[in-house]
């Protein structure tokens, strides 16, 4: 890498400059604030808004909004201070609406100077600042540059991190670490976030709920996980971290939501980007993407399709020991390979009817093809001795299809002048799935000779489902300050799973065992009103208030044997929202009320079986989960964000492994718990150290307890924890960026199962060429090879370590070059926000 740096650079400067940041970074990686500079460079002011009112702000302040020709905003434009002789005093970033804002600014005569990309630069008249007053700037026009360059000298750039009232915002096109990597990785260097074991935590709270453009992939945790690996990151523009969403979302998640949204084109004419990327593990894998977007006047389409080809190897080991009367010890490992080939894509149109009506349509198409083959083996073992006494030896051939198609109708409506505006959502999903494996069991003794077996099993495992949503969202402005919204919502799902368990008799036929063998038919039916009002009150402090009501009905029958099981509920969500401002620092304080509804195939009460020795179970009497949570947050100059939270969960389910019976088998099934509480503290802190230098750090600490009675016993687990990475990035050079990540996760204790620490260095260089239009990436993820997920499951009589080993330390290189025309086009607003996460195989 040094090699290619030298020859990008050609300059013995930057080489020198190189080497030194490679010295200061691994003398001072744990110092977050040891490095005091007094850099001239004038960095972005971000700040939290509620409302799109105009901001009442502070004595001496200077608000203002860019838009362009078409009256849409101009996003992320450098927005300039001037002075009457046009000499700089301030300089920062408009947001997402266009909007930006100047704070202590000091009594004189002043212009506003608009610049961006692709747009001539526009400048206000001369305007004066008495001793006291706010003042707010008319609106700036970016006229679209015949050549997108030839007025435009300042290069913006989104932060990495944005911190809003209620979430956080990741630009992942800001860093170079979503190199040739899934969604799942990207998600483990967002601040807050932990995956494992396929489970997602927010800020320490489990349950979050994954939503994809506004749209919740309504899996359980496991198909979640399964379904983020298999989009690429480099098709994602932000994700929003939401620990305590509003009355407006969904109630279901008690951990909050991770909102990804995906790349679409915003530029007039035809453009697009086209890109390619390699991993290379054990085995190489590789992605191919293609972005297009074509706007002419009122008409936008846009399109995304990707293609992934993986291949993995993983070693999987665990012992067990087993206590009591009839005491037993055995050892497994397990070798797998498998092969993957996943296609997404998605085809949408906006049309503006005029300036107040736009309809849009989305369809969105996801296949995933995966073979995969282990080979296991069971030493069983002399209690006392430990030396051998008998085995098993277990080969599986596995196929996972998975196709899921969705359908989405939209449209936006502005009604009257007075700010009413009302959004109109339908959406259909169609999910399939099918997994038969094959199973060829052997039996042996100490000597190695084989006793029984083959014993041939085919267990085959399909799931069909369909969920029709409908939605509307209603807002109205009162006064500039105070905002009312409303709206509904209804969503009838229909999930039908089969699974079939055959095993052969004495004469090699397949003969299907009806005990395990089950169809299972579940239907759901939700549906929700919500109020939310927001208002200032005073100049520094803003309120949001809302109230969400859902009624849930739905029933489950499994086929064969008649077993039925059902609940009808209504349950309200109230949520508090507080915001006091005191410049350049913003004090808040959350409540919420949340629901965690069990997946539609936790609650089927048949066997999925997976060796003779281990096999999982769904449960039919699981009731949903609610949980309150609390939050207050502070935020510090917009380089330090601190927040405390506590969440209780009563009626609290989760996973749980225990003896299935005295041969040694154990089963892992979901049921209800008590309660479960648990305290965090976050901290998040960025600081451009010098010029070249920026250093983000995330922490989270953590502290759980969990007190049950469970199957005759009482299970009382208290324990602290905590999780942090460091990013450190480097701007070697004008097109050459460098970016060192480093990752920690502390031992963390969920019920019986204790998931020990583990730790990763990454790092990517990003080379940009071609007027910044083609961008070149190289890295290498987990560099030590430490990232192990392993642990201990201990309950009653049974102990069981594991120790799980998959390709982490790969090698990445991406090439992707965008092509296309200019200006900006309408944004796309998309419904059903929260439907798609609790089908599970």
């Amino acid at each position: 890498m040094l090699f290619l740096i030298n020859y990008l650079l050609k300059g013995k400067k930057y080489n020198l400059c190189f080497l030194g940041v490679l010295i200061i970074l691994f003398l001072s990686l744990s110092s977050f604030s040891g490095i005091n500079t007094s850099a001239n460079l004038v960095k972005p002011d971000v700040k939290a808004h509620w409302f799109q009112s105009v901001d009442t702000g502070q004595h001496v302040s200077i608000n203002g909004v860019i838009r362009d020709e078409q009256n849409k905003p101009v996003e992320y434009g450098t927005v300039s201070l001037l002075r009457s002789d046009f000499s700089l005093v301030k300089r920062t970033l408009a947001d997402s609406t266009g909007r930006y804002r100047f704070k202590d600014v000091i009594a004189g005569t002043y212009l506003i100077e608009a610049t961006q990309i692709g747009y001539l630069k526009s400048r206000s008249g001369q305007f004066r600042l008495s001793g006291s007053e706010i003042f707010t700037v008319p609106v700036l026009i970016l006229a679209s540059s015949p050549n997108q360059l030839a007025e435009v000298s300042v290069v913006s750039k989104k932060k990495l991190f944005e911190r809003r009232i209620d979430r956080t915002i990741i630009n992942v096109e800001s860093s170079a670490l979503a190199t040739g990597g899934s969604i799942t990785d990207l998600l483990e260097i967002a601040p807050g976030v932990s995956v494992d074991d396929n489970q997602i935590t927010l800020k320490g709270k489990q349950g979050v709920m994954v939503m994809i453009d506004d749209k919740l992939v309504k899996l359980s945790a496991s198909q979640v996980s399964a379904f983020l690996k298999n989009i690429p990151a480099s098709s994602i523009a932000q994700v929003e971290l939401i620990s305590n969403p509003s009355a407006k979302y969904d109630a279901e998640g008690k951990g909050g939501i991770i909102n990804i949204k995906t790349k679409k084109g915003s530029r007039t004419g035809l453009n697009g980007n086209i890109s390619s990327g390699l991993v290379v593990g054990t085995y190489p894998k590789f992605t191919e993407e293609l972005t297009l977007n074509y706007k002419f006047k009122k008409l936008n389409v846009f399109s995304n399709y990707s293609y992934q080809h993986n291949k993995n190897k993983n070693r999987y080991h665990s012992s067990k020991v087993i206590r009591g009367e009839d005491p037993l010890a055995y050892e497994q490992d397990e070798h797998s390979n498998s092969r993957s080939n996943s296609h997404n894509a998605r085809l949408g149109a906006d049309y503006d009817l005029n300036d107040k009506n736009t309809i849009g349509v989305l369809g969105t198409l996801n296949t995933n093809r995966d073979r995969s083959d282990f080979l296991q083996r069971i030493n069983f073992n002399d209690f006392n001795s430990r030396q051998l006494d008998s085995s098993l030896s277990s080969q599986n051939n596995g196929f996972a299809k998975l196709n899921t198609y969705g359908l989405n109708v939209n449209s936006r409506h502005v009604l009257g002048v007075n700010g009413h505006v009302l959004l109109l959502n339908a959406d259909y999903t169609n999910y399939r799935s099918a997994n038969p494996n094959t199973y060829s069991n052997n039996y042996f003794n100490s000597s190695g000779e084989l006793v029984r077996g083959p014993e041939n099993i085919v267990n085959d495992a399909a799931v069909a489902i369909d969920l029709i949503t409908a939605k509307a969202d209603y807002s109205y402005r009162i006064t500039p300050s105070t905002k009312l919204e409303t709206g509904g919502k209804v969503a009838f799902t229909h999930s039908n799973s089969d699974i079939l368990f055959q095993s052969e008799n004495s004469g090699r036929e397949l003969i299907t065992d009806p005990n395990r063998s089950n169809t299972f038919d579940y239907r759901e039916n939700i549906s929700a009103l919500y109020l939310n009002y927001l208002t200032k009150l005073g100049k520094q402090t803003d309120l949001q208030a809302g109230l969400r009501a859902e009624h849930t009905h739905y029933s489950g029958k499994s086929i064969t044997t008649g077993q039925t099981a059902g609940r009808n509920y209504l349950q309200f969500f109230p949520s508090l929202f507080i915001l006091h401002n005191f410049d350049p620092n913003t004090l808040s304080f959350s409540y919420g009320r949340r629901i965690g509804r069990p997946s539609y195939e936790d609650l089927n009460p048949f066997i999925d079986y997976s060796s003779p020795y281990f096999y999982t179970q769904g449960n039919p009497l699981l009731k949903p989960e609610t949980t309150h949570s609390l939050e207050l947050n502070y935020n510090y100059h917009s380089n330090l964000n601190v927040s405390l939270g506590y969440s209780r969960t009563n009626d609290y389910y989760n996973y749980f492994t225990s003896l299935a019976n005295s041969s040694g088998a154990t089963r892992q099934t979901v049921d209800n718990f008590k309660h479960y509480n648990t305290w965090n503290l976050s901290l998040s802190y960025h600081k451009e150290l010098i010029k070249w230098w920026n250093l983000t750090a995330n922490g989270d600490a953590f502290y759980d307890s969990y007190q049950t009675p469970y199957l005759g016993t009482f299970i009382d687990v208290q324990r602290g924890g905590y999780n942090f990475n460091i990013l450190n990035a480097f701007q070697l050079h004008p097109d050459l960026s460098l970016e060192i990540l480093n990752l920690y996760k502390s031992k963390r204790i969920v019920l019986a199962r204790t998931i020990d620490g583990k730790y990763r260095a990454d790092v990517v260089m990003r080379y940009s060429l071609l007027k910044n239009k083609a961008i070149i990436k190289l890295g290498i993820t987990d560099i030590f090879y430490t990232y192990i997920n392993q642990g201990v499951n201990e309950f009653e009589n049974l102990s069981a370590t594991y120790y799980n080993r998959n390709e982490n330390r790969r090698f990445n290189a991406s090439l992707s070059y965008s092509f296309g025309g200019k200006g900006t086009a309408p944004k796309k607003n998309k419904s059903n926000k929260e439907d798609l996460e609790r089908i599970k195989n």
